[in-house]
């Protein structure tokens, strides 16, 4: 799944594969004219503190949190929520009218 969402007053993209609760996921933040910023990932299946329960919604904004502590950014007070997609292209049944 590759799918965007605003969190602490960013944007950013999470690209995510696996099974839930033990998917590998990687964050970009998506700066101005989608230029890619800062970058962070984890792999739950490995990662010693994952909790396989925990909603995907609640790991991405973790990862957020650690994200602009590294980076030393600060972050405003906007919760968690999804971008509605895009639609780049459309895929068809392959039969070409």
């Amino acid at each position: 799944m590759v799918r965007e969402f605003l969190y602490g007053g960013g944007r950013y993209r999470a690209t995510v594969h696996g099974k839930p609760g033990k998917e590998e996921i990687f964050i970009v933040q998506m700066l101005e004219d989608d230029e890619e910023g800062p970058e962070i990932s984890l792999d739950r299946f490995e990662h010693p503190e994952n909790d396989p329960n925990a909603s995907l919604e609640i790991v991405l904004a973790s990862m957020v949190d650690t994200l602009m502590q590294e980076q030393g950014m600060s972050s405003d007070s906007v919760p968690f929520s999804w971008v509605d997609a895009k639609v780049a292209v459309k895929v068809h049944s392959g039969v070409q009218h």
